[in-house]
């Protein structure tokens, strides 16, 4: 079968693909929502920016595929080969991916909030600024793969391999579960089991970041990260890159902003009360909402409907 014949079945009515072979081809961008494509063949297939939300793809191989931006919201993807495959910047939300093959993967800037990750095989997979929030990755295999810059908010990594992993500029919370985690606590030694309170230091070490009331994260990297609902009281985010980072909710009372990088942040809700924003970059940052330092609300970006109810406007 090839693309087409696919396209055409589909907007026939059909939805079960199961074990077809399909190589080398292009999906990009077509909307194919709950297509069953249960143990396919989709070797090197290009599907890029394509809508498969809920889809079926448990045991599929498309190893070296090109899902870069791909919508696989809900999609159940157990035990699928998605080795050295680009899902950069991929919707995963809710996916399966219980037992999957990641090696090598690409997974940046993803969304996998709330993803099912257990046992999967990842060694050498990039996450980088990927959202992990609430993710199940018990017992990854992430042997010399990429945390930096991920968020990992209530995921649950226990047993998780972390041996080598890149880790600076995580963002991990109280509700993340690192029990049993294996790691090497050395340069030279061998890897071992860890308890969360022995790879907190490591983690520290790492310049990972732990999200609470008073953290100094002067010039972190925290773009795209979802630091929404956070407690940032009083934090040192001077010179900080929060470029796209959603800070909706978040409260940052007396929080040091100077110099940071805020452009098309989300700070819908947020509490900038008594917050220092001098040289702070804002360009299309989402203010609705918003408590600005001196007290007002800032409400020029929110929805139309909302604008009724608008207070001052805060001038930076």
């Amino acid at each position: 079968m090839d693309a087409r014949e696919l396209i055409q079945r589909y907007a026939a009515g059909e939805r079960d693909f199961t074990g077809i072979r399909i190589k080398g081809s292009s999906l990009e961008n077509f909307d194919l929502p709950g297509i069953i494509l249960k143990d396919a063949m989709l070797y090197r297939i290009e599907m890029q920016n394509a809508n498969l939300q809920g889809a079926v793809l448990d045991g599929a191989r498309l190893d070296l595929a090109d899902l870069e931006g791909i919508n696989l919201e809900g999609a159940s993807l157990v035990q699928v080969n998605l080795d050295e495959t680009i899902l950069s910047g991929a919707n995963l939300c809710n996916a399966d991916l219980r037992g999957a093959r990641l090696r090598e993967a690409s997974l940046n800037n993803a969304d996998l909030r709330e993803a099912n990750l257990e046992g999967a095989k990842a060694f050498s997979a990039s996450f980088s600024h990927a959202n992990l929030r609430g993710a199940n990755m018990k017992g990854i295999d992430l042997t010399s793969g990429s945390l930096e810059g991920a968020t990992l908010r209530g995921a649950d990594l226990s047993q998780a391999n972390l041996s080598y992993v890149r880790l600076n500029g995580c963002v991990y919370d109280s509700e993340t579960i690192f029990d049993n985690c294996i790691y090497p606590p050395g340069p030279v030694e061998s890897p071992r089991t860890l308890s969360s309170d022995e790879i907190y230091p490591i983690l520290v070490s790492q310049a990972a970041i732990q999200i609470a009331a008073g953290a100094q994260l002067r010039g972190f990297d925290l773009r795209n990260t979802d630091l929404s609902d956070a407690d940032l009281s009083t934090a040192n985010l001077n010179q900080a890159n929060l470029n796209g980072a959603d800070l909706s909710g978040a409260t940052l009372f007396q929080a040091n902003l100077e110099g940071a990088d805020l452009d098309y942040a989300d700070l819908t809700d947020a509490d900038l009360e008594q917050a220092s924003l001098i040289d702070a970059q804002t360009r299309m940052a989402i203010f609705c909402n918003t408590i600005m330092p001196d007290g007002t609300i800032r409400n020029d970006s929110c929805a139309e409907e909302k604008l009724e109810d608008e207070e001052t406007v805060y001038e930076t």
